[in-house]
């Protein structure tokens, strides 16, 4: 639910950005969070994260937990 209302909200306020949204990868953001769960739970301390830029933002906000505002401004 996240993901997709941060994607609706991305749509909304920059309309105008080049950016790419959520379509058809909805599934992908809780699949990845959980992978990401378990590798911490397990230990890890770095992981490398290569995607193409559908679904990036949302990785980034709900997954890395990268900052809103830091993503804001590099917009």
């Amino acid at each position: 639910m996240w993901a997709d209302e941060f994607s609706n909200f991305l749509a909304v306020k920059f309309n105008t950005a080049k950016r790419f949204g959520l379509e058809g990868t909805e599934t992908f953001i809780p699949g990845m969070k959980s992978c990401m769960d378990a590798l911490q739970a397990g230990g890890a301390e770095k992981v490398i994260i290569g995607m193409p830029h559908r679904g990036r933002l949302n990785v980034l906000a709900n997954i890395v937990h990268k900052p809103l505002e830091i993503i804001f401004a590099e917009m």
